[in-house]
């Protein structure tokens, strides 16, 4: 592995491709074109959290300085990494709450005509401002006080199996500790009742019928054939058939559409109900575990005035002189009913995944659901309706996925960088994430900019900020010249993205603005 200055020197040299030295690199640009989605996609992949300062990590690039990849793949421990943005949410609302004046930084961070910054120069030795960390208390979060804003954390210990980071097994305490900081983001509802008719397969069977549910989503029409429904009479009716005249509820036509529908086409039968759930979580310490919570309600006696019939008592002997012998004991008599961890363990089997789990497999972090339970469940009165649109779109798109997923083929797994690190024209090295992202915000600029001389195309100008604009009123025949294909357009609007968020780490970095910012 060469050491990082190396790379640094590489691009600080190719800054201006228009030199006739680089005649020869030129074409390794434009080919290197082909990778820039995958080193924009691996590059935000591996963006640092809002919890981390600086964040390190493995590159491959080509050796001209063509192209940066970010060889890595964030994998995190589930549990841990939802409760670090449970603490997150915890702290920015906190923010909101508590700060009077709270100013947005701009964008775009940086003006259009200035190149983006060496990192050598200016952001390389300046101390970042402090990441968004929640104080945590030594004795309640005592399991997780060390290490929970780690990079990677629990790497090298044995709750983890090794470097490779790829199976992760918490006791208890740790589990029940990071289930209580990460309940900002978690799903409140233990009753799978509460999901009746807005669950999966009752979207299913709307789609079917061609209706909506209220506060869900509506579909085109999955059969378009001409059969009129509302017809008191044609060939499939009889005389003596009852014809219903009141308008049926749609809930009734999607809990039974084999009863209230004339003719159910690819409808999926809902669970009717499931068990009820008495549970009732326990969050103060002082109650006991086994409690009779204030939210239940008491079963009172009641008496019957009924005559009672007298029958002959089986039992020929007086209840009341009767007693066990003394060598008798009940069983588990002497082990107390409930301990110190009774009341975690109990609230995290009715707790939401992965927090009813003792060990698991780490994900990659992007794979990681924080917040879509939201928009499965009704929305809440009382907000706006562009939330509620919001939500019935995102809605619309889970069930159409669900609906359209396939199981993948079985093809052989072939990694692009094992390809490209086997020959001799790349180098591996370890960079900041900001160094390798303003690395690849200049790559694309060169690429897209020596595109753009290809054709001698001189009267269109390329921004730093990948806008393209006119440097003069153009002709029809130079703006038929001009016209680049829409491959062309995504990859610099993907740039001017990658550019901006690249753009606000960096301000971050130089302490213009902070982690809330």
């Amino acid at each position: 592995m060469l050491p990082a200055e190396v790379l640094r020197k590489i691009v600080k040299d190719h800054g201006d491709m228009s030199s006739k030295r680089f005649r020869q690199d030129k074409r390794v640009y434009l080919g290197a074109l082909k990778y820039v989605p995958h080193a924009i996609f691996k590059l935000m992949e591996n963006m640092p959290m809002p919890w981390e300062q600086v964040r390190n990590v493995k590159v491959l690039y080509h050796i001209t300085g063509a192209i940066t990849f970010v060889n890595e793949t964030p994998k995190v421990i589930e549990p841990i990494y939802r409760a670090q943005w449970g603490s997150m949410w915890i702290m920015m609302r906190r923010e909101k709450r508590d700060r009077k004046h709270f100013k947005r930084m701009k964008f775009p961070p940086f003006d259009d005509e200035e190149p983006p910054l060496d990192y050598g120069d200016n952001v390389l030795n300046v101390e970042p401002l402090e990441a968004i960390q929640m104080e945590l208390d030594e004795e309640d979060d005592d399991q997780i006080f060390d290490w929970f804003y780690d990079h990677m954390p629990l790497q090298h210990t044995k709750m983890v199996n090794g470097p490779s980071y790829r199976f992760w097994k918490l006791p208890l305490k740790t589990l029940a500790n990071l289930h209580r900081v990460a309940g900002q983001l978690l799903n409140d509802y233990n009753d799978s009742n509460f999901t009746y008719l807005f669950d999966k397969k009752s979207f299913y069977t709307a789609k079917a019928l061609n209706m909506a549910i209220p506060g869900g989503p509506k579909f085109e029409p999955l059969y378009r054939d001409a059969y009129d429904e509302e017809e008191d009479w044609n060939e499939f009716n009889d005389i003596n058939k009852v014809i219903i005249r009141t308008p049926i509820k749609t809930e009734y036509k999607i809990a039974f559409p084999h009863l209230y529908n004339s003719r159910p086409r690819s409808v999926s039968t809902v669970t009717y109900h499931e068990p009820a759930v008495a549970f009732v979580k326990n969050e103060d310490p002082d109650v006991p575990t086994f409690a009779f919570d204030q939210s239940l309600n008491p079963i009172a006696q009641f008496k019957k005035d009924d005559v009672v019939i007298e029958e002959e008592d089986p039992i020929d002997f007086d209840l009341e002189e009767f007693s066990l012998p003394e060598e008798v004991d009940p069983i588990l008599g002497e082990e107390e009913l409930s301990n110190d961890d009774t009341t975690d363990a109990i609230n995290l089997i009715w707790a939401p995944e992965p927090f009813n789990k003792r060990s698991g497999k780490t994900r990659r972090s992007y794979d990681i659901p924080l917040v879509s339970h939201w928009y499965k469940e009704h929305c809440p009165q009382g907000y706006p309706v562009k939330v509620r649109v919001s939500y019935q779109k995102l809605l619309k798109c889970w069930v159409l996925n669900c609906l359209h997923r396939q199981k993948p083929k079985p093809m052989k797994k072939r990694s692009l960088f094992k390809a490209f690190a086997s020959t001799k024209f790349f180098q591996n090295t370890e960079l900041d994430w900001v160094e390798a992202g303003l690395q690849v915000c200049r790559q694309g600029y060169n690429m897209l900019n020596l595109l753009i001389h290809r054709k001698n195309l001189n009267y269109l100008h390329l921004d730093y900020n990948f806008n393209l604009k006119p440097v003069k009123t153009l002709t029809t025949k130079e703006r038929k010249k001009s016209r680049f294909g829409s491959a062309f357009h995504l990859c610099r609007e993907i740039l001017r993205l990658l550019k901006l968020v690249v753009d606000s780490h960096v301000q971050y970095r130089l302490g213009h603005i902070e982690a809330f910012q």
